[in-house]
Formats: C-alpha cells, structure tokens, sequence
C-alpha cells in the first residue's frame, strides 16, 4: 500500500493526466537513479534506464495491481531495466583496478578515521568489487545489502524464488570475500 497522495496521483495518470505523472516522476526520480547507478556504475547509462523505466511505468500504470506497494512495482520495473542492460552487454565495462582497491584498504587500514568512516570506505569497496559479478548476482546483491530488502520483497521484485535469491546472495558474497582476501 501506498499513501494517499500516491494513490491519488497514480489514479489521475490513469486518466491521462501528464501533470499527475510528472509529480509521479519527481517524487521517485532520485531512488530510481541511486538504484540505477549502483546496478550499472555509469551516468549516462544511467540516465537512459531511469528515462526507460518511466516510460515504461507510463506505459503500463493501467496494469499496476494497487495491492502492491507502488515503490516494489517500481523497483521492478528498474530492476528489470537495469538487468536487460547488464545482460545484452550495452554498459560500458568497468575495470576495477585491483591495485586501486588494494590502496583504498591500506590506506583504512593504516589510519586511525572513526569507524564510520571506515565503512563508507569498505561500502565503496564492495560497491566497486560487485562490478565483477554475473547481472542476477549483482540485482540481488544490490538489493538486498544495499537496497536492504528481506528476501520475500526481492523475490517480488526480481521474480525469483527464494532459493534461487538465496543461492545469487550467497555466490555474490562468495566472490566478493575472495577478492577482498585477495588484496
């Protein structure tokens, strides 16, 4: 379930009303693009998957199930974005340099910064390390560690069975500790 103001807006965009869609657009503009950029690391590929989901979400508003949580079924939508272009290859690649990494955890490691400071930095690793892992992986990854959503909403979101989430979580977190006992 949504708030009001969201149900109202979503039933005025049914009608066709552009002025609704664009409230609609700037209320969740930016959790779209935070998702979108930690799935694909690039701006302009970015931009082309938030623009993608609303026109999609424009699109298919009239098939929107109202008993779902408006921001799941937007999630979705992004996801579904985000994956189609990991997988057909259309984002640029990016390299992570492990020597660069390596130099970020020395250089935590070697100072004495408060502990908050410490974890940004390790989030920022791992955000980085999550380049090198297979599109399903990283989707779950993304949202469940960094998103934080409880497995059943991924599974809502991503149409994966719990076990197949729980098998991506578990390679994606395998693979980033490799790296990270690499360095």
């Amino acid at each position: 379930m949504q708030n009001g103001w969201d149900t109202e807006l979503i039933e005025r965009c049914r009608k066709g009303d552009s002025n609704a869609f664009r409230q609609l657009v700037d209320n969740y503009q930016g959790m779209v693009y935070v998702f979108a950029f930690r799935m694909l690391c690039n701006e302009e590929d970015t931009k082309d998957v938030v623009q993608e989901t609303f026109i999609k979400v424009w699109r298919n508003l009239s098939k929107y199930n109202t008993a779902l949580k408006f921001t799941t079924w937007l999630y979705k939508i992004t996801a579904n974005c985000c994956y189609d272009h990991l997988r057909k290859g259309r984002q640029r690649k990016q390299h992570v340099e492990i020597d660069q990494v390596k130099h970020v955890c020395e250089q935590m490691l070697q100072s004495n910064m408060e502990q908050k400071i410490i974890n940004e930095d390790l989030a920022a690793v791992i955000s980085q390390l999550t380049h090198q892992l297979t599109p399903k992986q990283k989707l779950v990854f993304t949202l469940k560690e960094l998103e934080g959503f409880e497995v059943n909403e991924i599974s809502t979101i991503t149409d994966l069975s719990p076990e197949k989430i729980k098998s991506n979580l578990y390679l994606a977190r395998k693979n980033i500790r490799e790296q990270l006992e690499k360095m």
